[in-house]
């Protein structure tokens, strides 16, 4: 009896561990809550210290938070130098001082600090929900009042700040950008869970009814990593709200993309199953804080959405949380989609590691769907 006591004590034991790290992978997947990394970087001469790693050696122009609630920008440029531990890189502008003595930091792709280093005159307005609620937004005006508008979606987990890379393209070509939040959204209206475009995707239907009622004659919508799904749920519920799209790093099939992320963490590949029961469960979901259970059938974006739009992909080989092959796949089951791969960058860092690429794309495919909605 006591060996069988033991017996089911480990059990027990096991289960319970097995339990709460499921728990803790479903809610890494729908949780809202940013996962910024800080680490200890110093000032040495014009250049910038910090650890070695993948992110911090990867090519082109990134952003660095400093300060003591992470309110400052530096904008940091190519490598320098590195050796087995540390990699400099130049330093090409800072909103304060950077201290020769060590402190901490947080490495991101935002190349601006701000909308203000886009245009000084853009404005901080309300986008309209139809719950009644409002979700803040940043306008960007065009060169004329006719111009299109582009509504810019970030990911998950993120700010407003990623899109800014494709504003100032939006921007460049003499459009009127609309930069938006929605529920779950870093800085947009509080969620307990994302889910993954299945609701929010009303959020982005309101912006595009925002610019319409504002003049806007043709709307195209650029969409960041997770904020694909906002897209193309609309597309699929709403096929004639939106005049083009365009995805960057796109989350197109979610089952494929949690069972990469558990196998990219060394775990069984059991876990990815009973990850998505839990997601798509009414019940278990419900014990996880979301709001609503997950349809991952209606997640796989390569199948279940007909994509009659003119569509433009940015993505390339070196996203290692979202597989370039998902997005082969999504452009091959969709003839009006157009895949741009971009030199090899870590996920959602195409526009730094390749902005010549990244831009020219954009600019065509905006200058494309223009002359497409003349045309219809």
């Amino acid at each position: 009896m006591r060996v069988i006591a033991i017996v089911v004590a480990f059990m027990t034991v096991v289960l319970a561990a097995v339990a709460t790290l499921i728990r803790l992978l479903a809610r890494r997947v729908v949780g809202v809550e940013p996962r910024r990394k800080t680490f200890t970087v110093r000032r040495v001469g014009d250049d910038i210290e910090m650890p070695k790693s993948g992110l911090t050696l990867a090519a082109g122009s990134y952003g660095l938070w400093f300060g003591e609630r992470f309110e400052h920008h530096a904008l940091i440029g190519p490598v320098v130098g590195s050796d087995q531990q540390r990699v400099i890189r130049r330093v090409r502008e800072t909103t304060a001082p950077i201290s020769t003595e060590p402190f901490e930091a947080q490495w991101t792709g935002h190349v601006m600090s701000g909308p203000a280093d886009i245009d000084p005159d853009w404005e901080d307005v309300i986008v309209p929900l139809r719950d009644g609620a409002g979700a803040p937004a940043w306008l960007f005006h065009g060169s004329s009042p006719d111009s299109p508008w582009v509504i810019h979606v970030q990911g998950v987990r993120t700010s407003r700040l990623v899109t800014l890379r494709s504003v100032g393209v939006a921007k460049r070509a003499g459009l009127t950008s609309l930069v938006i939040t929605y529920r779950g959204s870093g800085d947009g209206p509080p969620a307990s869970g994302s889910t993954l475009g299945q609701r929010e995707w009303s959020d982005l239907g309101d912006a595009v009814a925002y610019a319409r009622a504002h003049g806007a004659a043709s709307v195209y919508v650029v969409a960041w990593s997770m904020g694909a799904g906002l897209a193309l749920e609309l597309v699929r519920r709403e096929p004639d709200a939106i005049d083009g799209l365009a995805l960057i790093a796109p989350a197109t099939n979610w089952r494929r993309i949690i069972r990469h992320g558990v196998k990219k963490a060394g775990l069984p590949v059991f876990f990815a199953p009973v990850v998505t029961w839990v997601l798509g469960s009414r019940l278990a979901s419900r014990l996880i804080g979301m709001p609503a259970p997950l349809d991952f059938d209606h997640l796989e974006w390569g199948r279940s959405v007909a994509m009659k739009l003119p569509t433009l992909v940015v993505h390339s080989t070196g996203d290692e949380e979202i597989p370039f092959e998902l997005t082969r796949e999504f452009a091959t089951a969709h003839p009006n989609v157009t895949l741009v791969e971009t030199a090899a960058a870590p996920h959602g860092w195409e526009a730094n590691v390749d902005p010549a690429v990244f831009e020219s794309a954009l600019t065509s495919w905006l200058e494309n769907a223009a002359a497409n909605h003349v045309r219809r």
